[in-house]
């Protein structure tokens, strides 16, 4: 791994960018001024930006998060979502294999809305669950009793945030691909779209027209899903360590485990020209 400390020092090599939101450009309360720099001086040379996040909201509703931030339309060319490649998926790969009623893990109103769905209490009668974004203070614990229930029924899980973690003020918060991954530890069926799942970069390569791997590098502060997916994609990643890392960064134990098994090929410990 190399420590850059300007993001020119890598610009000249790649086409394309693909960018984390947040913790890298936003802190969901406010853009990152040195990071919207970065977009800028990217737009000069002629670069594709494309903006990718985990988030279970459709794209339109993050591009509206982002103009809401200050980011002008402007500076990326594509912004695309988990939760838009779930929405794109869950007729193929949901209704028509398993049925329409869902049983939801605290999905919020405006998640149903968005998703459409056919929603039930009772267990008995749902065909699929389905997790998204979570409301902060929840634990593993709060699902336990819930994961017991549908992996008795064996219904498949839907996660459209397959994020573990966020920092959301200043304080980590789980997200709802913590419980989903313990679903599929448990051995239950899961389908994730986000990073670092292929879907999500298979739907911009195609948007993208990407015929060389070589010329995408990939930035983010999670190892655990930017990273990660970039690897699993062989693009090049540049790793963000003022993220949803940073309380790790004083275990040195913890984080090179991390940075042994994702092997990012650059750092710094944020993004800046």
């Amino acid at each position: 791994m190399k420590k850059i400390s300007s993001f020119k020092n890598v610009i000249n090599n790649y086409d394309y960018f693909l960018f984390d939101q947040w913790g890298v450009l936003h802190n969901g309360y406010k853009k990152f001024l040195e990071a919207e720099k970065c977009l800028e001086f990217l737009k000069l040379k002629n670069k594709k930006i494309i903006l990718i996040s985990n988030s279970a909201n459709p794209s339109l509703q993050s591009e509206v998060n982002l103009k809401r931030l200050g980011y002008s339309e402007k500076l990326f060319d594509y912004c695309v979502t988990s939760g838009q490649i779930a929405l794109n998926n869950i007729n193929k790969d949901i209704y028509k294999k398993y049925g329409r009623k869902c049983f939801p893990l605290e999905l919020s109103k405006e998640k149903i809305k968005y998703f459409d769905l056919d929603c039930t209490k009772n267990i008995e009668k749902a065909n699929f669950a389905m997790i998204a974004d979570l409301k902060d203070g929840l634990s593993i614990l709060d699902f336990a009793e819930y994961l017991d229930k549908i992996f008795k029924y064996k219904l498949p899980l839907l996660c459209a945030n397959p994020d573990y973690l966020v920092h959301n003020n200043n304080t980590l918060s789980m997200c709802g691909g913590t419980v989903a991954q313990l679903y599929s530890d448990l051995g239950g069926t899961v389908f994730r779209y986000g990073k670092p799942y292929e879907p999500i970069y298979e739907d911009i390569i195609k948007r993208m027209s990407i015929k060389n791997k070589k010329k995408v590098l990939v930035i983010g502060d999670s190892l655990w899903h930017d990273i990660a997916g970039g690897r699993k994609m062989k693009f090049d990643t540049l790793w963000i360590e003022n993220g949803v890392h940073k309380p790790q960064l004083t275990k040195k134990d913890d984080i090179n485990q991390l940075l042994n098994e994702f092997t990012p090929k650059y750092s710094m410990s944020e993004l800046k020209l």
